[in-house]
């Protein structure tokens, strides 16, 4: 198994299913363990595992021609494999992972200067106000009409250093050197682990206080300290029952005061304190308080620099108590958990982890809050083209993460909405589309990174061109968050076609139709897909279909290619089959939003 990390002695839950009947709410408890069951001995991390290594090298040499993002990619191969270890009965029992010096990864204040200076940045600095959480706040302003006046200046980042933590978001999909090769390594490391991988940048000057206060977050991060040291602490996961209109993935953000001693109050128990150097690696799963500062440097070390992984699942709805909250709206039933105040308004999904769902036993908290497996979802889907093996490896998960819905189901109401096992599948299987989009989008928008600093290279200095402006990052990354922002979308606009129908949506909708049906169902005009171009999948259109099985289709910038093979191409919108619903010019509009339709009547396809 997993050699790379040691792990603090944290004693998870088990998690069993046992029907009750009705939802009924629980009162807090304590978790208190005794002092030396719950801190572990830090130590050094066994070696590397060379056969795994060797892979990672394998990959490296592929996309780099050389070895140099090889143990990062290593390093969340092995985070993969610990998270699939870690998993029973559907639900992952984790938690925080230390290992000494095993990053190679070098990113200094210098390299951070050069990329402020070579690209149109955005920085924000973390606050955190008497009695309130951790907030943010722009670092810099526009200091006049010039290019140059309008970017963000290494003098800004460095006077905000006096301040607080310095803080660059998405800089994976910015910073084209080290940064973006380091989240592709990542994001293909964790193979499927996680649906989007996104790096973040934390500058911090040293003998801080407090850089970041005690804060929970959405997703799994990895840190990778590349320059000066930090102070880490982790604590187990509070009893959200504690403050359930909190959310559990948020607490101490925002208005939430969450001081060291009310985590202590409410459950929550240091698990792991550790200073990470230069080279070391810290794992911390989602929802585990933990607080940094740079108390601990030594006088005149300089900055502290780490990159933080985001393994990101909770972010894209990928979770099993948000499948089982839009299976029940996409099936118009009642939601025994949803809390019955505040807004009204159909056209938005209530937060899912606020209210009852932190009341409910905390085992089936535990089972709401996981994700699905590793393998569910593919990093290299036009790979799979073809393989029986593999649609059929699909098929088996997408049905064992029904049945895990289904059990939860039965937990908190005792399925009192009556849906069946069928009914999860079609609902899993749409979550696992809207998952490859969003895993596609990410590993694109690195590629692109990638890219934009091969070209930088071979150009080297020069001026400002009006092409050189128009490949900045800023112009560059949006467009890749609006693809991830209309997966997501989509996702709950499809989930929500069932609020108020009283049930119309029907169980086994789209039966008839093959697991593999994106990469082998017969494409036609109009379909929408994401096409191979160059070894990677871009969106596109089909605009015609060529009589030797081929097809033409236009990619998202205008670009036509010909000739295009099946195998290199993947259906995006799940097709029906005939006797379901409506038809108009050829195409079943069945389950489609009148939204959907006056668009598909726009394009001339109905």
């Amino acid at each position: 198994m997993l050699r790379l990390f040691l792990a603090a002695n944290f004693l998870p839950l088990a998690f069993s299913f046992i029907p009750a009947p009705v939802f009924q709410p629980r009162q807090p408890r304590s978790l208190h363990v005794a002092q030396s069951e719950r801190i572990a001995d830090v130590g050094l991390s066994t070696p590397l595992d060379l056969e795994h290594l060797e892979e990672s090298k394998a990959w490296s040499e592929e996309f780099f021609e050389n070895d140099a993002f090889a143990k990062t990619h290593q390093i969340f191969s092995a985070v993969g494999e610990y998270i699939e270890g870690s998993t029973v009965d559907g639900v992952r029992v984790l938690k925080p992972l230390y290992s000494k010096g095993a990053s190679d990864l070098q990113f200094t204040a210098r390299d951070l200067e050069a990329a402020v200076r070579s690209d149109f940045l955005d920085a924000g600095q973390g606050t955190a106000d008497k009695n309130k959480g951790w907030k943010m706040r722009p670092v810099g302003k526009i200091r006049g009409k010039s290019f140059d006046d309008a970017k963000l200046s290494f003098d800004e980042v460095k006077t905000s250093l006096e301040k607080g933590t310095v803080i660059f978001n998405s800089a994976g999909a910015h910073i084209s050197e080290i940064v973006a090769p380091a989240t592709l390594a990542a994001q293909d490391g964790i193979g499927g682990g996680a649906a989007g991988v996104c790096c973040n940048l934390y500058v911090t000057r040293s003998g801080a206080a407090t850089s970041a206060p005690p804060h929970t977050d959405k997703q799994d991060v990895v840190v990778i300290q590349t320059q000066g040291k930090k102070h880490w602490r982790v604590y187990s996961p509070p009893d959200p029952c504690h403050k359930p209109y909190v959310e559990a993935f948020a607490r101490g953000k925002g208005d939430d005061d969450f001081p060291l001693h009310k985590l202590s109050e409410q459950g929550g128990e240091l698990l792991l304190d550790v200073v990470l150097e230069k080279g070391d690696v810290l794992y911390v799963p989602a929802r585990f308080p933990h607080t940094t500062d740079t108390v601990e440097a030594e006088e005149g070390g300089g900055w502290s620099i780490h990159m933080t992984f985001g393994l990101d699942n909770h972010v894209w709805d990928l979770d099993y108590g948000t499948i089982r909250r839009m299976g029940l709206l996409r099936a118009g039933a009642a939601d025994a958990l949803e809390d019955p105040s505040g807004s009204k308004d159909k056209r938005h999904l209530k937060p899912v982890f606020v209210g009852k769902i932190n009341q409910v036993e905390r085992d089936v908290h535990e089972g709401l809050v996981s994700s699905p497996p590793r393998r569910w979802l593919s990093v290299y889907p036009e790979m799979e083209v073809g393989d029986a093996e593999r649609a059929a490896e699909v098929a088996t998960l997408n049905r064992e993460i029904a049945e895990t819905v289904l059990k939860l189901c039965e937990r908190i109401d005792g399925n009192e909405a009556g849906l069946g096992l069928d009914h999860w599948v079609s609902v899993v299987e749409r979550f696992r589309e809207a998952g490859q989009d969003v895993l596609s989008t990410h590993r694109d928008m690195y590629l692109a990174a990638i890219e934009e600093g091969r070209k930088r290279k071979q150009e080297g200095d020069g001026p400002m061109t009006q092409d050189k402006i128009d490949r900045l990052s800023l112009f560059r990354v949006p467009p890749y968050f609006e693809k991830l922002e209309n997966a997501k979308g989509g996702l709950r606009e499809w989930a929500m076609q069932g609020m108020g129908n009283g049930g119309e949506v029907k169980e086994g909708e789209g039966s008839g139709v093959p697991n593999d049906w994106a990469t082998s169902w017969e494409l036609k005009v109009g379909d929408s897909v994401e096409a191979d171009l160059g070894g990677c999948m871009f969106p596109a259109a089909v605009i015609k279909v060529n009589s030797e099985g081929t097809y033409d289709v236009q990619f998202f910038d205008g670009e036509v290619e010909k000739g295009v093979a099946r195998e290199a191409i993947i259906l995006k919108v799940k097709p029906t089959v005939g006797g379901v619903g409506n038809e108009e010019g050829g195409i079943d509009t069945a389950g489609l939003t009148k939204k959907e339709i006056k668009r598909l009547k726009k394009q001339g396809l109905l």
